[in-house]
């Protein structure tokens, strides 16, 4: 079963490395409009959680689209997928939604924060394919300012904090860094 998810995480990895690989060279700077981002954010961290009294680390993995509808402003969705592990394993699935703004640095480097809301589904925002029925749905705020490298016309990388806030009764906060990966074409 564990080797399942990891294998279904490799794959989703996998995936979003070869559409970043098959953007082609076209017109227009990042945040230009009417440009389609095509990206993943991801995470990894040993820690203790607020999920109740259980030390638990996890890996997260969020493949996600936006677009540019103005000079640098973007609208987007996110896929967040969550493999939790320690004193809890399971994986989580959220949807998210974000509005960002590309803020020019330099020739090849730019801020693009952005802000969001995800519907995590469960307690544990359990996957269905883990055996598990989610029983609950939860809210979260986040905002991400990553400073993004861009190494190619069309590629980037980059990382940058990321404050996730829980809303309603018993949820969780999580700061950290968390890295991002994306084409845009």
């Amino acid at each position: 079963m564990q080797a399942n998810k990891w294998q279904f995480l490799a794959a989703v990895a996998g995936l979003m490395v070869s559409l970043n690989a098959g953007a082609q060279e076209t017109g227009g700077a990042f945040g230009s409009p009417g440009r389609l981002v095509i990206g993943t954010d991801a995470s990894a961290s040993l820690g203790y959680g607020t999920y109740g009294e259980s030390d638990v680390g996890f890996f997260v993995l969020e493949p996600s689209a936006d677009y540019f509808i103005k000079q640098n402003l973007s609208v987007g969705s996110a896929l967040r997928i969550r493999a939790y592990f320690g004193d809890a394993d399971a994986t989580a699935i959220g949807l998210n939604v974000r509005g960002g703004y590309n803020i020019p640095v330099g020739d090849r480097v730019s801020v693009w924060p952005k802000v969001g809301l995800t519907l995590q589904l469960g307690d544990e925002q359990v996957l269905p394919l883990a055996g598990v029925l989610p029983t609950d749905a939860t809210l979260a705020f986040d905002i991400y300012a990553p400073f993004l490298f861009h190494l190619t016309n069309n590629f980037f990388v980059g990382g940058g904090p990321r404050l996730d806030l829980g809303i309603g009764d018993d949820v969780g906060v999580v700061f950290g860094l968390f890295s991002t990966i994306g084409g845009h074409f």
